[in-house]
């Protein structure tokens, strides 16, 4: 009897446990693989899959065995015109029969239909067999983006000063939908299309953490998501998702906002905060420096098509990986 090789379909809340699991035995193979670490990998707390299903549900794949069940999974993210794939997971003993590449071209079809002009991912650029695997579809490198990490010490924080600048909260402001057109604003300026208006709202609906916006003379000039939230189970730590500076703007409005997110994941517990960068962006990452982060980690960003919106000019720091 010719068994069947396993076939794509969305993913449904029912897939959720099954979907988690594939995610830890995936990452943690890898982690074995390229840096001798063996250790099991928490799950995924349930609120990070359940985001990515009610932020793009048409774009979240599986790969299904007819024995196995679920054996990959794939999921898909629209930031307005902008459109990125992650995480991807194929359980190792399925590795290598092309159930990734099928995966990855489902979400690249979907980001496409759903009419995005700039598409891409990111990928750890030491991990030679998945960068050898989007090569050969098509995708093209386009420049490293460092993670950078500080350990948090909540008596050590101070407050940044900001002259004009005042900083807030969208959670404690009473003019949300104002704020979020300006927000909109400041994307849209930053790559034409582009809008983190579903991050922002994530963070809020799924208790993932806040926005930090800065305003000068009533005025949004600058933006950044963070999550304080668990991502995976028992694992403390605070990201920053976005960080969005307004590119018309002379005045410094990076430190006060990298402050205010330091003191933000102290409160919240967070023994550490880290925050994406671009190489290009060689002012962001003097400012962090300084700060006492260090690196943790890189990705290489590649694209499917147009444009990955890295630049030296402006102050657009965003993570394309899940």
């Amino acid at each position: 009897m010719v068994q069947m090789p396993p076939f794509i379909r969305k993913m449904v809340v029912g897939d959720l446990v099954d979907a988690k699991n594939v995610d830890s035995v995936c990452w943690a193979d890898l982690l074995e693989k390229s840096y001798g670490i063996r250790a099991s990998l928490p799950q995924r707390t349930d609120q990070n899959i359940l985001a990515f299903l009610h932020t793009d549900p048409e774009g979240a794949f599986v790969a299904q065995d007819e024995h196995a069940g679920i054996v990959g999974t794939c999921f898909s993210h629209v930031w307005g015109n902008t459109g990125w794939v992650g995480p991807l997971s194929v359980l190792p003993t399925y590795q290598s029969r092309g159930i990734g590449k099928d995966l990855l071209k489902a979400s690249l079809r979907y980001l496409e239909d759903e009419g995005c002009v700039d598409i891409g991912l990111e990928t750890m650029p030491e991990n030679t067999t998945n960068l050898g695997m989007y090569l050969k579809v098509g995708l093209r490198p386009e420049g490293l983006v460092l993670v950078l990490t500080k350990g948090l010490e909540k008596g050590e924080l101070e407050e940044e000063p900001s002259g004009t600048l005042s900083v807030e909260r969208l959670s404690d402001s009473d003019v949300r939908p104002q704020l979020m057109r300006q927000m909109k604003t400041i994307a849209n300026s930053l790559r034409f299309g582009l809008d983190y208006s579903v991050e922002i709202e994530l963070a809020l609906r799924f208790s993932f953490g806040d926005t930090i916006i800065a305003s000068s003379r009533g005025k949004v000039v600058g933006f950044s998501v963070v999550h304080t939230a668990n991502r995976r189970e028992n694992q403390s730590g605070a990201s920053t998702k976005v960080l969005a500076v307004d590119p018309g703007l002379k005045e410094s409005v990076l430190e006060p906002l990298v402050a205010t997110a330091e003191l933000m994941a102290a409160d919240a517990g967070c023994a550490e905060i880290t925050i994406p960068i671009p190489v290009l962006s060689r002012k962001a990452l003097d400012s962090v420096f300084s700060r006492g982060y260090s690196i943790s980690r890189s990705f290489e960003r590649l694209m499917w098509i147009g444009s990955s919106g890295l630049n030296e000019q402006n102050c657009n720091l965003c993570s394309w990986s899940a």
